[in-house]
């Protein structure tokens, strides 16, 4: 054992320890029930089940369920009592799709909690689908589409694209993702050719030296998009990150493209689809120390100038202190709410 660990901090941590079972940190009593939580299970995207073990059933009348939509739950949608102290889950339901929720399970005692679980994390889900995305010249793009499967009819679309020599694509199950399905939107990620399971290339390099091959995956997942049922006609947006943001905004010329997201863009290969492009409905994030010397690239300057030659509605974020790239950038949450926020203006859901 460490010699610097005093008896009094080995107390401290026991006690710390027990809070994490749920156990009243105060009470010594060998036969106190404990309360341990397992995974939840049957996940739909209006629930989940909660699950747990009791050491005990004295001292308790009944088990309360307590969801919230912020950790410090103060926000509750939800809070379920059961007197059948027997149980060991509850079913909770009514819930939006892909979205985040904390919960907390109580042992009560003529309704005041004696033992309490901490706080868990845990999302509903929604539905993903496998789908193949065929480009012009017969190149095979492996692609997700998500989206909530409770909901009827089209709705508006969202293609996400990946950085260069990405082998997990960065967009599935992120956060932006998730915040966009649970608001009603269709999203669709897939790999350039030469990524992941897409059709593979003799040199990943021609995707640098020609962009006309990036213009071509564009052309198959907007395609796709535009025939699908699920997605409204006229009513795509774009997010990329890097090679990613070029395409989205080389695709901001298309007449059902509403609005493009890049994130740490840079000129070369935005005007290679539509050269007499004129930019519009742009949001520009990059980070301020996104600097490289090889290859010799100011990702600031190079997202500044776009910037400047694009027409209102237009946005600029640079990130403060950070060097961070593409969807790098996209681990501050308040990024992907500013997103979100951008999209749900101009490419509505009504």
């Amino acid at each position: 054992m460490n010699r610097f660990l005093t008896p009094s901090l080995i107390l401290l941590m026991f006690l710390i320890s027990s809070c994490e079972t749920g156990r009243d940190p105060g009470d010594v009593d060998p036969f106190a029930p404990s309360l341990i939580l397992f995974a939840p299970s049957n996940f739909t995207e209006s629930g989940f089940q909660l699950n747990w073990s009791l050491s005990t059933l004295d001292g308790f009348q009944s088990i309360a369920v307590e969801i919230a939509t912020d950790i410090e739950m103060t926000t509750k949608v939800k809070y379920v009592t059961t007197e059948d102290i027997t149980s060991l889950s509850i079913q909770v339901d009514g819930l939006k799709g892909a979205s985040q929720y904390f919960y907390r399970i109580s042992l009560l005692d003529n309704g005041i909690p004696v033992f309490q679980s901490g706080i868990r994390e845990v999302y509903t889900s929604y539905r993903v689908d496998n789908v193949d995305l065929l480009t012009d010249d017969s190149y095979t793009l492996s692609g997700k589409l998500a989206y909530l499967e409770s909901l009827s009819g089209s709705r508006p679309g969202i293609i996400l694209m990946h950085e260069f020599g990405v082998w997990v694509n960065p967009w599935i199950g992120s956060d932006l993702i998730k915040k966009l399905v649970a608001e009603g939107y269709v999203c669709l990620t897939f790999f350039n050719r030469g990524h992941g399971t897409s059709t593979p290339m003799d040199d990943i390099m021609d995707l640098i030296n020609d962009k006309s091959l990036l213009a071509k995956d564009l052309q198959a997942a907007i395609d796709f998009m535009n025939e699908h049922e699920l997605v409204s006609s006229g009513k795509l947006g774009l997010v990329g990150g890097s090679m990613g943001a070029i395409m989205a905004l080389a695709g901001n010329g298309y007449q059902e493209v509403l609005t493009s997201v890049a994130l740490s863009p840079t000129r070369n290969g935005v005007f290679v689809i539509f050269p007499d492009m004129t930019l519009s409905s742009a949001y520009y994030l990059v980070g301020e120390l996104d600097i490289h010397d090889d290859p010799d690239v100011d990702f600031p300057a190079e997202t500044n100038a776009l910037y400047d030659l694009t027409e209102t509605p237009k946005k600029l974020d640079i990130i403060p202190a950070t060097s961070d790239h593409g969807s790098n950038l996209l681990s501050r949450d308040s990024l992907n709410t500013s997103i979100l926020d951008w999209i749900l203006e101009r490419n509505p859901l009504e």
